[in-house]
């Protein structure tokens, strides 16, 4: 069942990691949905960007599972973090824990990138591209002052 050439089976993979957020979300979001500020890392978006544009898994069948786990609830706001491909693999290389996505080519995060600048794209209001090459205490401050915007 392993593709050869990714070291894994990617739509298998994909159903791995939408079976993670069905849970992730009956336990975590919906219960909470309406009632409190949720923030999460890594959601649909980002299944998208890595699995649709990144691997080639049809869009069509991440979308319909997530509408099937989801229903009409989405995210309010996406802070998409942003860092040129070379600085990217620079950080990962200085990492002492990898994970099999940290051992992909320039050109797979070049593909998820796109994909996720062609994702925030759609709807720009709801999207803030942070420059991931800023000082940490920068971004915080960003995303500190938007979040303050958004809440009231």
């Amino acid at each position: 069942l392993r593709n050869e050439n990714k070291g894994f089976n990617s739509f298998t993979d994909t159903l791995l990691y939408l079976a993670a957020r069905n849970e992730n979300f009956l336990k975590k979001i919906k219960p909470f949905y309406k009632k409190k500020i949720i923030i999460c890392d890594r959601f649909v978006d980002s299944t998208l960007a890595y699995q649709h544009y990144g691997l080639g898994v049809k869009k069509r069948i991440i979308n319909y599972i997530n509408k099937e786990i989801m229903g009409t609830i989405k995210p309010d706001y996406t802070f998409l973090m942003f860092l040129n491909v070379n600085k990217l693999k620079s950080r990962i290389s200085n990492r002492k824990i990898i994970n099999r996505y940290d051992k992909f080519k320039k050109s797979f995060y070049k593909k998820v990138q796109n994909g996720f600048l062609k994702i925030s794209n759609k709807n720009k209001s709801k999207y803030m591209i942070i420059n991931s090459s800023n000082k940490f205490k920068t971004n915080q401050t960003i995303i500190f002052h938007q979040v303050k915007k958004l809440i009231k």
